[in-house]
């Protein structure tokens, strides 16, 4: 039976004597209470590091899943759009900077087609008529700068009786299978008055009859920092989404920026502002009512290069193809990108999408 134990070791002893001889040894016995409280400690420390790793995988588990919900959520709350008689892609120029995305591009002229694709890496369907809308994937912005020609100053003012005036009806026809959230419409300042204001009428109505609120207004390049005289009319229609104060969305004031063509082009030019870039005309003489490329500069007479064109109507960093003739008509049928980028800016402002940049 153990009557004496060693404090340090923890040894049991029955008699005293044999006690009194343990603790009276020349070398003293091995503490065993400091090596089980190393060995807790150990055990203890092993746990803890066990214990603070498991804690960080579900921390870092936690983060995954954030980001890949926060990822899904992005693609699913992303602002998507078509582009209808897309050209070399204004709309799609700027849409791209806020984050929109593009589920369908399409046009006719080749050129153009190919810029697109080398461009923005998006294969653009042919004529419009041909497609059915049915089968295109949900969006909500339909873009559409729709031929021009038969309300132009420089067409023969045929309007819906042209045939390109009747393109018209196949946006509508996107319209009604898809009901877009918001619809651009994009044209020269001539449709408000065309055929004395009817066409114009014509296309809001059919608008309204569908449900959308109108707004419109014409833009001028030379407002907002790019020195063309070159004026666009924008209509605009809203329908199931909510917008902020829509009588306001056209107050463009913070976009305002004067600048003149020596600024903007770097050359010493007798004219402060561009005329407007045109497809046909070229090479018109200087003083010729017709010209539209042709400039004093440093007293020498001066042609707008393709370059020049392209910053003109706002384009940077565009890689572009095609002979000269085909980039010209590109570039006299396009929308200057600082129209598209001013409208996707005002959407976001004005309504409930959200900007993914």
């Amino acid at each position: 039976m153990v009557k004496y134990s060693c404090e340090r070791c923890g040894k049991g002893f029955s008699q005293k004597s044999h006690y009194d001889s343990h603790n009276k040894r020349k070398t003293p016995c091995e503490n065993n209470a400091d090596k089980i409280k190393v060995l807790i400690d150990k055990v203890v420390e092993e746990k803890l590091k066990e214990l603070n790793k498991k804690l960080i995988i579900e921390n870092n588990k936690v983060n995954i899943n954030t980001d890949i919900m926060q990822l899904l959520e992005n693609q699913i709350n992303q602002v998507k759009y078509i582009d209808l008689f897309c050209g070399m892609g204004s709309f799609h120029y700027s849409f791209q900077k806020l984050g929109f995305k593009c589920v369908m591009a399409c046009d006719i002229y080749k050129p153009a087609k190919e810029n697109y694709k080398k461009n923005y890496n998006i294969d653009v369907l042919g004529d419009i008529c041909d497609i059915d809308p049915s089968i295109i994937e949900s969006y909500d912005i339909l873009c559409a700068g729709f031929p021009c020609q038969p309300f132009s100053q420089a067409g023969h003012h045929k309007g819906f009786k042209d045939s390109r005036g009747t393109m018209f009806s196949q946006v509508m026809r996107f319209v009604k299978i898809n009901i877009p959230k918001v619809v651009i419409l994009e044209n020269v300042q001539a449709l408000l008055n065309h055929n004395k204001g009817k066409s114009f009428a014509k296309i809001k109505e059919d608008l309204e009859k569908e449900g959308y609120n109108i707004i419109y207004k014409v833009l001028k390049c030379n407002d907002y920092g790019i020195p063309q005289m070159r004026k666009r009319l924008f209509i605009i229609g809203f329908k199931n989404i909510e917008v902020n104060n829509l009588d306001n969305f056209f107050e463009l004031s913070e976009y305002k920026k004067n600048t003149t063509l020596t600024d903007y082009l770097g050359q010493n030019f007798k004219k402060d502002v561009a005329y407007t870039l045109r497809c046909g005309g070229k090479h018109s003489a200087i003083n010729d009512r017709h010209n539209w490329d042709g400039y004093w500069v440093d007293d020498k007479e001066y042609r707008l290069t393709i370059d020049d064109g392209l910053k003109l109507q706002g384009f940077n960093n565009y890689d572009f193809v095609g002979n000269k003739n085909e980039k010209w008509k590109m570039l006299g049928n396009t929308i200057p990108t600082i129209f598209t980028e001013i409208i996707g800016k005002q959407i976001i402002k004005h309504t409930s999408f959200n900007s993914n940049v």
